[in-house]
């Protein structure tokens, strides 16, 4: 047979690999494509139990709303002013035994990381349902997640008993809601009822851990949503919700005068060019008042002197202090098909459980006694996560208060989630988030050591950081 000519060979190469590349383009493409527009999508088996089942109800809701349909294709334009309505989910560890192995973890003790997750599921089938407007030729608007404040563990989740997951929007802005989710004991007399509560009721001993009323979720955290338009991407109006009681109205109010003052310091930290800590002089940061920034300098000029003292003299400083860099841990993973959510993206709520994961075991080594989570502060999402982003997680002790009268020591640990690109040679910060965790202060407990006390880098490492420089990173 004929030889191909050197040319042919070349063109059949150059197209084959044109081939390649736009099949890999369709796969991408196909894998980011929103979740409740794909046909045949199934929930991966890697979601809990609860975020699964909350998944298959949104997608039958967006069923139900026309989102499958060629019809959704028009904006809404009309606002539909909603009532806040409760939306509770029930883990029945008492009566499937399933449930109470999944969420098990090592100490019999219920794992606070898939609880985390769990929030971020029901807090996102929550903003589903207020931003609905009931039209089946309007499609639906892309809620992502920006961050998640207040997240406190006021009282253990105990796998003795069945846990209550609840929210309900608690306000409204422009084209941005607030999502308040709490955890209860199902035995409490405060817990949030439903049909399934009121049956169980009648077959267990209600009330029989004594739960004082008037004493409070287990959990509580805000979630705040921002809605986009699925198409252009640019921001969209959100239903205005109408409180329906004193007390949603209270919560509206307090609410909305701390988003205000989130948004006023968040501004202000934009404008400023010098922040308390990231200059000699320490000047006043201007979202604070003067006695708190003045505090601030002092608080920073403290820590780093103890900082020059342990870098300047490691062999006569305190040998209870260690500097925050030496309390470093990280891992490395690829973002995989099975994480992402219903919009196609990394689910964030994934995002958060490793977090935690990663917090919890920085906090175990940098103790050495078994840590006790207390509350998560500061959780930004920065930055969508995609599927096959190179992700890093880099965790570390930023404070340790050990002023405390009791037995344990109070451990803050950053983590920070980061999109590499090894094929470009960088890495773009996608989340933040800071972890709180009580340690015994008798570490081990057996030889007498004691939580050491970490203090930050040379170079102002003990101010606060500003936002604006994450992003740079």
């Amino acid at each position: 047979p004929e030889t191909p000519k050197r040319g042919r060979t070349v063109g059949a190469g150059i197209a084959m690999r044109a081939l390649l590349r736009a099949a890999a383009r369709e796969a991408r493409e196909r894998l980011a494509r929103p979740a409740s527009s794909a046909r045949g999508y199934a929930v991966a088996r890697e979601r809990t139990a609860i975020t699964s089942k909350l998944w298959q109800d949104r997608l039958a809701q967006a069923k139900a709303a026309g989102v499958s349909e060629a019809a959704a294709t028009r904006a809404q334009e009309a606002l539909v002013p909603k009532p806040p309505t409760r939306t509770s989910i029930r883990y029945s560890f008492s009566a499937d035994e399933n449930l109470l192995e999944a969420y098990r973890n090592p100490w019999n003790a219920v794992r606070v990381g898939r609880v985390l997750e769990d929030l971020d599921s029901l807090a996102g089938n929550i903003a589903f349902s207020h931003c609905d407007d009931a039209d089946r030729a309007t499609r639906p608007q892309l809620l992502v997640t920006a961050s998640v404040d207040r997240v406190r563990l006021m009282r253990a989740l105990k796998l003795e008993e069945d846990v209550i997951l609840s929210g309900a929007v608690a306000w409204v802005g422009r084209s941005s809601m607030v999502i308040r989710m709490e955890a209860w004991p199902a035995e409490h007399p405060d817990a949030p009822q439903s049909e399934e509560t009121n049956v169980l009721r009648e077959t267990t001993n209600f009330g029989k851990e004594g739960y004082a009323p008037g004493s409070g979720p287990s959990l509580s955290a805000d979630f705040t949503f921002v809605a986009r338009d699925a198409v252009t991407n640019k921001s969209a109006a959100v239903n205005p919700l109408v409180p329906d009681c004193d007390a949603t109205q209270t919560l509206f109010a307090q609410t909305a005068e701390r988003v205000a003052r989130k948004k006023e310091k968040a501004k202000a930290e934009k404008t400023s060019k010098k922040f308390v800590g990231e200059d000699p002089s320490y000047p006043n940061a201007p979202h604070l008042e003067t006695s708190l920034a003045s505090a601030k300098a002092a608080f920073v000029d403290s820590a780093l002197s103890e900082t020059r003292a342990v870098t300047t003299f490691p062999a006569l400083a305190s040998t209870d202090a260690i500097l925050s860099s030496a309390t470093r841990t990280e891992n490395i993973f690829v973002a995989q098909p099975q994480q992402r959510n219903l919009s196609g993206r990394i689910f964030g709520g994934f995002l958060l459980r490793r977090a935690f994961e990663l917090a919890f075991a920085t906090s175990y080594v940098f103790g050495g006694a078994r840590p006790r989570f207390k509350s998560v502060r500061d959780m930004d999402f920065l930055k969508p996560v995609d599927v096959g982003d190179l992700l890093r997680f880099k965790a570390r002790v930023l404070h340790v208060d050990t002023t405390s009268k009791t037995s344990e020591t109070c451990v803050d640990v950053e983590v920070e989630c980061l999109v590499t690109k090894p094929e470009e040679t960088s890495a773009e910060l996608s989340n933040t988030f800071l972890f709180t965790f009580h340690v015994e202060n008798e570490a081990g407990g057996r030889d007498g050591r004691k939580v050491r006390r970490g203090v930050p880098p040379p170079r102002g490492g003990a101010a606060p950081r500003r936002r604006g420089r994450r992003r740079r990173r």
